[in-house]
């Protein structure tokens, strides 16, 4: 089975955010998180699944979800 990777949902204005995470759920995507006051939403889905997600009304785009490391305290380099 194809892995399931982290992605980052930006939702517009349009929709309200809880059904446009509706629609992703019952598109194949497991949300982990719904940042309403942001219009963000995060979850799991395999690669197969995005384009079908991104095609979802009040869907403005879909990102990885990828971790930043910024190094330790007082390191010289963050970035």
């Amino acid at each position: 089975m194809p892995e399931q990777k982290s992605w980052i949902v930006t939702a517009s204005e349009d929709r309200p955010v809880g059904d446009v995470a509706k629609e992703l759920m019952a598109n194949g995507f497991t949300i982990t998180q719904v940042l309403g006051e942001m219009n963000v939403i995060t979850g799991v889905a395999r690669d197969e699944v995005i384009a079908k997600l991104r095609a979802i009304p009040g869907v403005v785009d879909i990102s990885p979800d990828l971790p930043v490391d910024i190094g330790p305290p007082d390191a010289p380099v963050t970035w």
